[in-house]
């Protein structure tokens, strides 16, 4: 039996567990997002995300300035077109733009 107490397992169980809660009941999304805003928040400013937030999950801190009211390929146009969509491993319809590789997640 393999040991996957870490916290990479720890993290990413309890993320995908409020990706689930989100996506039945939009009221957990107005219950996370203010928090999660603040955190990711406190994570770019220590360069967390990058020197210049380029890792930022919210969006290329590079292209533009990107918070839980604006996110990259969701809030802006992909200047590539229309994307393609298919199924993640969480069960969210993606749009993935072939050219820059931007998601666009749409509800099912």
């Amino acid at each position: 039996m393999s040991d996957n107490k870490n916290t990479q397992t720890r993290v990413t169980t309890v993320l995908q567990r409020m990706s689930e809660m989100v996506s039945k009941d939009a009221r957990y999304a107005d219950i996370f997002a203010g928090e999660l805003n603040t955190m990711l928040e406190k994570i770019k400013q220590q360069d967390g995300f990058g020197e210049q937030a380029e890792y930022d999950p919210r969006g290329d801190g590079r292209e533009g300035t990107f918070s839980l009211d604006y996110v990259a390929g969701i809030d802006d146009d992909c200047p590539h077109g229309i994307p393609t969509t298919h199924d993640c491993e969480l069960r969210i319809q993606h749009g993935v733009c072939a050219g820059c590789g931007r998601q666009t997640v749409y509800p099912k």
